[in-house]
């Protein structure tokens, strides 16, 4: 009878393990077939997760990732947001990490019999009769990170079956999970790039005022540092209002410089004769040339003068030689040129009104000035610093920006770049009657924006559909008149819709096309 009584549990536990492998080769095919079809890594993961975990009825999946010296939970089923963010663990550190440390697997009865079981998720209350699973991933001959869940402590040989599965499981996914975790290695080098560059500023290359940290500004600051370090010309280009007078000052009072004469001459409003005579000078006349000696001559917005003078300033570029007005002398100059332009040069040489070879020549050392709208993250700090100036000057106590007018600014697409948030801010603290700017003390331009939906939803939300339709729309359109230089008609063309629809859509969202034009320099 008792023999019989053990060959029922025994045939029972047989039927059990024979039914768990017919349904783990079938959670198997499932798996493959979703990471085949499924292109999105991350969805593929809570895919794969759910399906385990509702199917092989295990819970607390996690994915893990190698993140430095730390794993940190990338996909999960059955934690929260706030579990899976307290999911950190050191490389060897407890059950997780002892398996990322030394690539095997491991697979734990009752975890409340293990001292290893950390529970840094915090989420399970119960620990009695849990079987804690844990395997790696591995990419190539690395481990990259671990896959782990919770089982119910049954037979040793079913767990041995989940343990099987989810090193199966793990074996699927790697190719996926390594495509996280590069962009993660990616991510990490970037940040660490960034702050290398950070440290290579040398603060002492610049004024106290000048603001943005943004990772468009440390490169242009890199630039001038070493233009600062070096005697070459210099073309600083950008967007009218971008900062490029901003940057040659950096130049001019760096440590080589600083002491040295500083010559401006504005091209801007005119002839190319008179440029010439200032530049170089005449029988009876010193040119800058001359005047500035060993220091730097500034041809501010350079970007309209004719081919015959562009040929006069690309003999002096490449050997330091020129001649006087009304004069065949040959003379040697000392001074550094440092040009720039917010103008197109790249579409005038294809028009044949900028020479090839001054183009080529004046573009070898060249430093481009993002415009604002491209540098967002530095407009907060830019408006304190021009609240702070202005005030001062004003004897005004103004002290903060209300939130409201701070979210517009940001929103604003600035078409005249740092000036025009400047003249913005100057305003503001003129008629501002508090201690704060608000809403009201801004331009209109800045407050239609935000009425007609072109603003961020930092402060709120929620954020509807037609919020979100208008937003891009302005978006897309805003880009296509600023390349056009405010032109409707040819903004139309770049976006390939008609000339009604677009200005239809100019007038629903409120965008003025004017606004967009910029002076040809």
């Amino acid at each position: 009878m008792a023999k019989n009584k053990e060959h029922s549990l025994g045939n029972l536990v047989d039927d059990k393990l024979n039914k768990k492998r017919s349904l783990h080769v079938s959670i198997l095919r499932e798996a493959s077939r979703i990471v085949k079809e499924t292109k999105n890594v991350s969805i593929l993961l809570k895919k794969v997760l759910d399906i385990v975990s509702n199917r092989a009825e295990l819970d607390h999946l996690s994915v893990t990732l190698c993140s430095g010296d730390f794993l940190v939970i990338r996909a999960s089923q059955g934690l929260t947001q706030d579990e899976s963010r307290r999911g950190i663990y050191r490389i060897g550190e407890g059950i997780t990490g002892k398996v990322a440390e030394t690539g095997e697997a491991k697979l734990v009865e009752d975890i409340s019999e293990s001292l290893e079981f950390l529970n840094k998720t915090e989420s399970r209350s119960n620990f009695i009769g849990i079987a804690f699973i844990c395997v790696p991933i591995i990419s190539g001959q690395k481990v990259i990170g671990t896959l782990s869940a919770d089982c119910p402590n049954s037979n040793k040989e079913l767990l041995e079956k989940n343990l099987l599965l989810l090193k199966t499981i793990a074996n699927i996914i790697s190719e996926a999970v390594s495509v996280l975790f590069f962009e993660m290695e990616e991510g990490e080098k970037l940040h660490a790039e960034n702050r290398i560059l950070r440290d290579k500023i040398d603060i002492a290359l610049r004024p106290q005022n000048a603001i943005g940290s943004s990772s468009a500004m440390l490169k242009v600051y890199e630039q001038v540092a070493n233009a600062c370090n070096s005697d070459a010309h210099i073309l600083i280009r950008g967007e009218a209002g971008s900062g490029k007078d901003f940057a040659m000052h950096i130049i001019a009072n760096s440590p080589k410089w600083r002491g040295r004469p500083l010559e401006i001459l504005d091209c801007s409003t005119m002839q190319d004769n008179l440029i010439d005579a200032e530049l170089f000078g005449s029988v009876s006349k010193r040119g800058l040339i001359e005047i500035a000696e060993t220091g730097i001559v500034y041809l501010d917005a350079m970007g309209l003068i004719g081919q015959a003078l562009q040929l006069k300033i690309l003999r002096y570029l490449t050997d330091k030689t020129y001649t006087k007005v009304d004069s065949t002398k040959l003379l040697k100059g000392k001074a550094r040129i440092i040009a720039s332009t917010s103008g197109n040069l790249e579409q005038r040489m294809k028009e044949g009104t900028v020479r090839q070879d001054f183009y080529y020549q004046m573009s070898l050392f060249t430093i481009m000035i993002p415009p604002l709208r491209e540098r967002r993250r530095d407009i907060p700090s830019l408006a304190k610093f021009f609240m702070q100036k202005h005030a001062h000057l004003r004897e005004k106590k103004i002290v903060s920006i209300n939130p409201m007018a701070m979210s517009m600014m940001k929103a604003y697409h600035w078409p005249t770049n740092v000036r025009e948030l400047e003249n913005c801010i100057e305003r503001a603290v003129i008629i501002s009657a508090g201690q704060s700017i608000s809403v009201s003390d801004l331009p209109p331009s800045l407050q239609t924006a935000q009425s007609t939906n072109s603003s961020l939803f930092a402060d709120s939300e929620h954020a509807d559909f037609q919020k979100l339709v208008d937003d891009f729309e302005r978006d897309i359109i805003v880009e296509a008149l600023t390349s056009c230089n405010g032109n409707a008609a040819a903004a139309a063309r770049r976006l390939s819709v008609t000339r009604r629809i677009l200005n239809y859509k100019i007038d629903k969202l409120g965008i003025t096309a004017k606004a967009f034009k910029t002076s040809k320099k």
